[in-house]
């Protein structure tokens, strides 16, 4: 059966006269999939997208790409940072880098289970939008950062012949642009701009917490899973550890009891060490 072409549909044109639209109007029947597929670009574009492992997957220029759109390259970053990084905004080297390619960072955070961690983006002028957070809250949202591109990256895709630069590394590490970058390695034409991290529900503890960590702990009659320490009588050496870095995640498969001691060695959590308040159970 053949369609009805909308365009040229008589009581759809009675329709626009008496709306003053006009004639040589043409719109645009664009299924709700290709317009949100529009607006999840956007937000990659201007300002980063929080993602799933799944999403993305390795080009075969070893660069990475989300499956919703093949030939964009995707830059990889970590969004939620701890707030010591942002007590002096010089040191742009202590900040967190972004990635290009699945180097061995990315493969060492998937491994210990943090790359839900991550956000995409190809917004090209270098900045980034990150949150700060303090004790698992995020306490300021959307910092414009400039962050630096990983080393890793860089020599996995060997930029700019950089594995073999020698004492060039430097220069091509400092004068790195993300712009000319997604120019030439994008094999598709920009789509009209992505969803943003706001969409997303921010990595902090959950108002009952405070309950469900307690209630955690009991259940493991206050015992470190990792060193098998007794913390009965002093529950404040015990900690419940998000496996996937995720505070929201309160899933008991997403859940550990371990001391602080023992807190402080996972992955993302070296901070702990020079922490005052951890200090005595260390």
């Amino acid at each position: 059966m053949k369609l009805i072409n909308f365009n040229e549909f008589l009581a759809f044109k009675k329709m626009r006269e008496k709306m003053g639209i006009s004639k040589d109007y043409k719109p645009s029947f664009e299924s709700s999939e290709a317009i949100l597929r529009k607006i999840k670009f956007k937000e990659i574009k201007i300002k980063g997208l929080d993602i799933s492992i799944d999403e993305l997957y390795v080009a075969a220029d070893k660069t990475l790409e989300h499956k919703d759109f093949p030939g964009q390259k995707m830059i990889v970053y970590i969004r939620d940072f701890i707030g010591d990084y942002i007590k002096d905004e010089e040191k742009i080297s202590s900040f967190p880098k972004f990635h290009l390619s699945w180097c061995t960072a990315l493969e060492r955070m998937n491994t210990s289970g943090k790359y839900n961690r991550y956000v995409v983006s190809q917004r090209n002028d270098g900045i980034f939008l990150l949150n700060k957070t303090v004790s698992g809250k995020v306490i300021k949202k959307d910092i414009e950062l400039e962050l630096n591109v990983c080393k890793y990256c860089l020599g996995n895709l060997n930029y700019k012949n950089y594995k073999f630069s020698g004492n060039f590394k430097d220069e091509i590490f400092n004068n790195f642009n993300v712009k000319d970058f997604l120019n030439e390695y994008n094999t598709e034409i920009y789509i009209e701009p992505a969803h943003t991290s706001l969409s997303q529900p921010l990595n902090e503890y959950s108002e009952e917490w405070s309950s469900i960590s307690y209630s955690y702990k009991k259940s493991k009659k206050f015992i470190c899973q990792d060193c098998g320490k007794n913390c009965s009588k002093d529950t404040k050496q015990l900690h419940v550890h998000h496996v996937d870095g995720v505070k929201s995640n309160n899933s008991p498969s997403n859940l550990e009891i371990v001391c602080v001691s023992c807190h402080s060695k996972k992955p993302m959590h070296g901070h702990m060490m020079t922490n005052p308040k951890f200090q005595r159970y260390l």
